[in-house]
């Protein structure tokens, strides 16, 4: 890092962060969608996260507000002490956090056998399950854009967004694809039409664990009210599909904390059908060479449907 970059973290903290003395500054090579710092001060370590894909400080502050919520249920998350939309020496918005010490689970799992790793999905099937205990006044973002009352509503306006960045040459009929969807969710339990706080990205690298447990649930950039289940498309993506031997000890911690209904295995099934869709749209703009094997997956199921 340039000694002009340390300089100008250094003016930043000291205009937003006065009562904290910056004693040193480093840059920390983590994270996708961010460049971001390392400030040791006399009141403990800040980091300073300058976003390169989402510059929108309206997209901050909804990382902000969606973390306070889960903060608020007892969720241990991440601490902001300045959210600023615009600095000059950046040309954008930044985020100043408390550093949380740790390691990234997704660092960690490879060196752990399998009772640690049985442990870490127990541990983790509690915090989500308590996470999903949170309920909401809505389906869809927790501060600001569209809601919905239902979770029918809620799943038509998404799937419409979704269909004109699909590939549907890859999955299927658009008609088809509206009509499986709205089939599935009309044949779920009135329990589902409960919004909860999703967190939108669960996968290891984005938990802390200390002493084998996990201390902090990072990147709250994606949740929204919605239907709990959706939450398991990336886990058991991410996870489960790897580690299929955990999966019973996570769901029994999971149950403990947030009881699940009788149709748990069909909203799952839909979760992870519309987390397909989703990842097939995501990547068609980030990274389009894996855009296809989610829409294999969108596909599989819609056919499974007929």
């Amino acid at each position: 890092m340039s000694t002009d970059t340390a300089s100008t973290i250094r003016d930043i903290l000291g205009r937003e962060c006065p009562d904290s003395r910056v004693t040193s500054v480093r840059p920390l090579d983590k994270g996708y969608t961010s460049k971001q710092w390392v400030a040791d001060t006399d009141d403990g370590r800040l980091l300073v996260k300058v976003p390169q894909r989402e510059p929108d400080p309206e997209h901050l502050r909804r990382l902000v507000a969606n973390a306070k919520v889960a903060a608020d249920h007892g969720i241990p998350v991440v601490r902001y002490r300045r959210l600023v939309e615009h600095d000059p020496s950046m040309d954008g918005p930044l985020l100043i956090q408390e550093y949380e010490e740790g390691d990234a689970a997704g660092e960690v799992w490879e060196s752990l056998d399998l009772g640690q790793r049985t442990a870490l999905v127990e541990d983790l099937g509690d915090v989500i399950g308590r996470l999903h205990a949170i309920r909401g006044p809505h389906f869809g973002p927790v501060l600001g854009g569209p809601v919905a009352s239902t979770l029918k509503e809620s799943v038509e306006a998404e799937v419409e967004a979704l269909i004109p960045g699909a590939e549907l040459s890859l999955i299927g009929d658009a008609d088809a694809l509206r009509s499986a969807i709205g089939a599935a969710v009309a044949g779920l339990d009135d329990s589902a039409n409960v919004p909860a706080l999703n967190h939108g990205d669960l996968w290891l690298p984005n938990f802390l664990v200390r002493d084998g447990r996990i201390s902090c649930v990072l990147d709250f950039e994606h949740a929204t009210y919605a239907d709990r289940f959706r939450d398991f498309g990336k886990l058991d993506e991410h996870i489960f599909d790897a580690f299929g031997e955990g999966r019973a000890a996570f769901l029994a911690a999971y149950d403990a904390a947030c009881p699940m209904p009788g149709d748990w295995e069909r909203r799952i099934e839909l979760g992870n059908a519309l987390h397909a869709l989703n990842m097939h749209v995501y990547f068609r703009r980030w990274s389009p060479q894996w855009a296809p094997q989610y829409a294999e997956q969108a596909k599989k199921w819609l056919a499974s449907r007929s």
